[in-house]
């Protein structure tokens, strides 16, 4: 079958097709340790979702800390590097990209973290081959729950957005993808699912 440019489907990342829950909550208590503060399950999901930047900012003011913006993100990216090491892919995250991408849909990730810690991640997860457009959370100026980040996949990609569906896990990304005017579907976590 021919990939039809047109018709997209867009995944976020984090949560999503990466099980990065656990790993990305022992980066952030490592970074609350590293600041003097004391992490929270509350601080933890308002930052989930967030871009480095974004986040830092959040926790810069939650936790009033008086160090700069610029050496919080130099010690928590690297946390958040370190963490992308050992996270792996979703259950069924490679069957649901691989029979995308071989039933002509233009795949495509949108999500806050940074476009070249993305592609790496999908690089050693070997999910690359499916992916035809990364837009990391580094390549906008208004992240998610801002429509930017969709509109500029659509754009990149030359998908129409009435042929195109986003999945997204948090009212964030699906307000993102709405907001762009590209129908949406939300999953929700194994444990949610199952209680």
């Amino acid at each position: 079958m021919s990939r039809n440019i047109r018709r997209g489907i867009f995944f976020n990342l984090d949560n999503t097709l990466a099980d990065g829950a656990g790993a990305l909550r022992s980066a952030f208590d490592r970074f609350a340790a590293l600041c003097g503060a004391v992490p929270s399950d509350d601080v933890f999901a308002e930052v989930s979702g967030l871009s480095v930047p974004m986040a830092i900012a959040v926790l810069k003011r939650r936790w009033s800390l008086p160090h700069g913006l610029d050496e919080m993100q130099r010690r928590y990216a690297p946390l958040i590097d370190a963490a992308f090491l050992d996270i792996a892919p979703a259950p069924g995250a490679t069957a649901t990209l691989e029979t995308a991408f071989r039933n002509g849909w233009s795949v495509g990730i949108v999500t806050a973290t940074t476009g070249a810690r993305s592609r790496a991640w999908l690089a050693r997860t070997k999910l690359a081959a499916f992916v035809d457009i990364v837009v990391g959370g580094d390549e906008v100026v208004l992240g998610k729950p801002e429509p930017e980040p969709y509109r500029i996949v659509l754009a990149r990609s030359g998908c129409a957005r009435e042929l195109s569906i986003a999945v997204e896990d948090s009212p964030l990304g699906a307000r993102s993808a709405l907001a762009a005017g590209i129908r949406t579907y939300g999953v929700a976590p194994d444990s949610a699912a199952s209680a």
